[in-house]
């Protein structure tokens, strides 16, 4: 927003038939547009900022869409959403601004941010501007509608060498009010997430769960098995079905029964070596 050029030569942290997740030292905002050059192939993309995923350590991690929506700049085979995703993946979003509501088939990155955020940056035709957009409540009860997250199958976690060109960028500077929060309280910072894991145990066998957060030491998921403490797990995060997982010993230090959503959430510190 300075006016400031930058090129800085970055990674992904995970590939998208529509984008990808990269990392960047730069504070940029939602809707800011960029390039993006694979190193090794030299092939470029014009992309979109979608929104900040997290961050860590000084580093921010962005779901960025690529503005040409058939661009194929990964070489990838992604499979497709199944028609319940994609019904899934429909969201009522309300413009903070001026109210508006619009239905919303988000893309994987956007129910990433979306999820993350609690809300997302868009384009609002009534205002000709970018807003911030949340869930739409209801009218009658005022309660929020009912939004069900979406499993990912058109996104591969992988690392590729990427290069950002010019970008304009602000200086580093804290999260704006629709970024991801993180908690600094504990020994290691937990940056907020949204993939999935795989825990697996003795008895439930392997469970596919949703990762809220991450850090150094553990994670914290969402399952609706109910685990209890203590319990001693392998865990692989991020997950990909049909692809080969890390998995690490680790141990359940703290579970909460979420009656409303019926699901628990537990904590998870990694065993020590």
């Amino acid at each position: 927003m300075e006016g400031k050029m930058f090129s800085e030569q970055t990674k992904t942290v995970l590939l998208s038939r529509h984008g990808a997740g990269i990392v960047s030292q730069y504070a940029l905002y939602a809707e800011q547009e960029l390039i993006l050059r694979r190193l090794d192939t030299d092939k470029e993309a014009e992309i979109r900022v979608v929104g900040q995923l997290g961050n860590d350590g000084g580093l921010y991690t962005y779901g960025v869409a690529f503005l040409n929506p058939e661009m194929d700049l990964w070489g990838v085979k992604f499979q497709g959403m199944t028609d319940s995703e994609k019904v899934a993946s429909r969201v009522l979003l309300q413009c903070s601004s001026c109210k508006t509501r619009e239905t919303v088939e988000q893309s994987d990155l956007e129910s990433d941010v979306y999820l993350v955020n609690e809300g997302i940056v868009r384009s609002c035709k009534n205002c000709g501007s970018s807003t911030f957009w949340k869930q739409a409540t209801d009218e009658e009860t005022g309660e929020p509608a009912t939004v069900r997250p979406v499993s990912l199958p058109e996104v591969q976690e992988k690392e590729v060498p990427v290069e950002v060109l010019a970008g304009v960028a602000t200086e580093p500077a804290p999260a704006a009010k629709y970024s991801a929060r993180v908690d600094n309280r504990r020994k290691h910072v937990r940056t907020k997430v949204s993939f999935k894991a795989c825990v697996r145990t003795y008895t439930f066998g392997d469970d596919i769960v949703a990762c809220e957060d991450i850090s150094r030491g553990g994670l914290r998921f969402k399952s609706r098995k109910a685990y209890v403490e203590k319990t001693d797990i392998e865990v692989a995060a991020p997950y990909s079905p049909g692809t080969q997982s890390i998995f690490v010993r680790g141990q359940i230090v703290h579970v909460v029964e979420l009656k409303q959503e019926r699901r628990y959430r537990c904590g998870v510190c990694y065993a020590k070596s």
